[in-house]
């Protein structure tokens, strides 16, 4: 049982009763101050701590999508390099198998020559024996009148013409000589066939083809050829024979890198004469009679530059020719 009596407590207690609250007070407060001092510098570690790891985290992902680019962008390169790869290896094959045709032609033109030395040189024979013979025929005819019965005979002719004979072998070795230095055909054996034979009658008349370019006699022309086209040599071939036939001036390139281009393409140098316009418009009509799918176009850009490559003669240059005559596909018209 409490006491409901009032505790008497003097001065000196009470005093003491407040310095011991007084020094509790400021133990508490101090715990306290130490308490918040070591919370602000916990969350001010930890707030650094995270911006250290979310910088390095940051620097890692852009590390890696920058190697990531890298990556792409080299198998970009990589890609391009096979492509770029494959088609010179292509173009390489298509260079062997046009080179291994070329030298097949020229071998074919070399045996062709050395076929018609062989004859020219036996016709240098047989024209020799003829002269002989001719010169012992005259002879002999001078001789008979003195020799003869008292009735005089009309002298006979000669029964050889030594004129005709030299005309005959100059025409061959004409002949040879062409055969030996100019470009290969590339269809020899035909160019064999309409080669006549020495002693032979007169050749035909010239084609109509022939007879309607002869008046622009001189005309330089330039002759491409698509390189993917397997018969624009054999076009290309027939075209500068009748042009050079009719006295025009050809030259005949391979012209590679291009494509759709379709029948023959006649082209003029802007800022011509009238002379060779009106060759290139009778150039197309003669083409067309002779079967071509012939055209008359434009050139789209300077007449000196071009796309790909040409291959051919160096002089004269692919471009000096103000007509420009581009063979591509079906360049024969279908029956």
């Amino acid at each position: 049982m409490r006491s409901n009596q009032p505790v008497n407590m003097d001065i000196d207690q009470l005093r003491g009763w407040a310095s011991i609250m007084d020094k509790a007070m400021i133990a508490s407060l101090v715990a306290t101050l130490l308490a918040v001092t070591a919370l602000g510098i916990t969350t001010f570690l930890s707030f650094r701590y995270s911006g250290a790891i979310r910088a390095h985290e940051q620097a890692a992902i852009d590390q890696y999508k920058g190697l990531a680019s890298q990556a792409a962008q080299r198998e970009r390169e990589a890609s391009a390099a096979r492509e770029q790869a494959a088609n010179l290896e292509r173009a390489i094959a298509t260079e062997r198998d046009r080179t291994a045709k070329l030298e097949r032609e020229v071998s074919l033109a070399r045996d062709q020559a050395t076929a018609l030395a062989q004859e020219a040189e036996k016709a240098r024979e047989r024209a020799t024996a003829l002269e002989q013979a001719a010169r012992e025929a005259t002879e002999k005819a001078a001789r008979a009148p003195a020799e003869g019965s008292a009735a005089p005979e009309t002298a006979r002719p000669p029964l050889f013409d030594a004129a005709e004979i030299r005309r005959r072998l100059a025409d061959l070795g004409k002949l040879v000589r062409d055969a030996t230095t100019r470009t290969p055909d590339p269809a020899p054996e035909k160019a064999a066939e309409s080669t006549p034979p020495p002693g032979a009658e007169p050749a035909a008349p010239q084609s109509p083809f022939v007879t309607s370019l002869r008046k622009f006699a001189g005309t330089q022309a330039a002759i491409f050829l698509v390189g993917q086209i397997s018969d624009a040599p054999a076009v290309g071939a027939t075209i500068s024979a009748d042009l050079a036939q009719a006295g025009w001036l050809p030259q005949t390139w391979t012209w590679g890198g291009v494509a759709g281009i379709y029948g023959v393409v006649v082209l003029v140098r802007d800022g011509s004469d009238a002379t060779v316009h009106e060759a290139a418009a009778t150039l197309v009509a003669a083409l067309g009679t002779a079967g071509f799918s012939a055209t008359k176009g434009d050139w789209p850009a300077n007449w000196g530059r071009f796309r790909g490559t040409l291959n051919g003669p160096q002089t004269p240059g692919p471009t000096e020719a103000a007509i420009r005559i581009v063979i591509g596909e079906k360049a024969r018209k279908t029956p």
